[in-house]
């Protein structure tokens, strides 16, 4: 334990170390519940575009109601940084002491956490919303959340093939190589996102697209669609008559989906009303509001990521390391 004016600094290495996907998983549901209880103090996220290098910058501040600590995050994205050898997520987390202000912790995670919570969201969402016997499962993208999104949902989820699509063949093959190690599961790349929804289950997409990629007319019964990958206004995975013949819609936070999220563009079009948002996450895992209740429901969960979750993974992180001993002070 360092002195009163000392910061614990982990580098992203030292995080991974102590913070696994079975207990991002668990702490994230903490936080929805958190969140959902009144007890989380959660202003909208601060956007930045740096649109000339496709960089965006996300800064989102949390503090639940009693805790010792609140967190502020700058989580970014530079699209183009894989062509200079450079990881396209970067960023930190700052961890003060809420009685006193002082800085506690800096977690230079490069989007590490940000990567394992908005996975165990993705879990979380399953865990609820599919069908408890799930087959055929697909995903949309090759990126990071494509990787992590279906490692998440492996945990709450046993099933036996895997469906990739992505826009770059090399990706994809690329990708399929990786998950071979880490799943039992057999995975098959195929050559469109038509064929990888059809007769799918469940449907994770984790792209950066701008436009629909998952068409209504390919929706069946009994499906769950993860769609995570629209963190800002102009991003958009599903076609909003997705939203339109979903039995039952899910949000993180309807403050901010209404704004960035899938939900955001079904609300702006009028496919769909604020009123026709059945849940909030939380809600559903403190059981105030329903999961699925058969196997014929269509069900979408739209992800635009809150700050509780950073809150109470970042907590984990810091008192595993300080358990463990292991990072550096710096003295302010």
């Amino acid at each position: 334990m360092g002195r009163k004016n000392d910061v614990l600094l982990l580098t992203k290495e030292q995080i991974q170390s102590v913070l696994t996907m079975e207990d991002t998983i668990r702490v994230v549901e903490e936080g929805f519940k958190a969140f959902n209880s009144g007890k989380a103090v959660i202003p909208f996220p601060l956007s930045l575009e740096i649109k000339e290098n496709r960089g965006e910058v996300h800064i989102k501040p949390g503090y639940l109601k009693g805790s010792d600590k609140y967190c502020i995050k700058i989580a970014s994205g530079f699209y183009e940084n894989p062509k200079i050898g450079l990881p396209s997520s970067g960023g930190m987390i700052l961890l003060f002491d809420a009685k006193t202000g002082v800085p506690r912790s800096l977690l230079v995670d490069r989007g590490f956490i940000t990567d394992m919570r908005t996975a165990g969201a993705g879990a979380l969402a399953a865990h609820c919303l599919a069908k408890k016997s799930v087959e055929t499962v697909a995903v949309i993208g090759t990126g990071t959340q494509a990787r992590l999104q279906i490692e998440a949902l492996s945990k709450v989820r046993d099933f036996r093939v895997l469906k990739v699509w992505g826009r770059t063949p090399a990706n994809v093959e690329r990708y399929v190589g990786d998950m071979r190690q880490k799943l039992t599961a057999e995975i098959v790349p195929v050559s469109s996102a038509k064929e990888a929804v059809k007769n799918s289950e469940v449907i994770v997409t984790a792209t950066l697209s701008t436009s629909p990629l998952v068409k209504t007319e390919w929706v069946g019964k009994g499906m769950h669609i993860t769609a995570m990958g629209a963190d800002s206004p102009e991003k958009q995975e599903l076609e909003t008559g997705v939203l339109g013949i979903a039995d039952k819609i899910v949000v993180d936070s309807v403050k901010q989906c209404v704004r960035l999220g899938e939900v955001h563009h079904a609300v702006e079009d009028g496919t769909i009303s604020v009123e026709d948002i059945h849940a909030e996450l939380g809600e559903i895992l403190l059981g105030l509001k329903s999961g699925r209740k058969n196997e014929e429901e269509i069900t979408v969960c739209d992800l635009t990521g809150i700050a509780a979750q950073d809150v109470v993974t970042s907590q984990l992180v810091y008192e595993r390391a300080l358990k463990e001993k292991i990072g550096s002070y710096i003295t302010i």
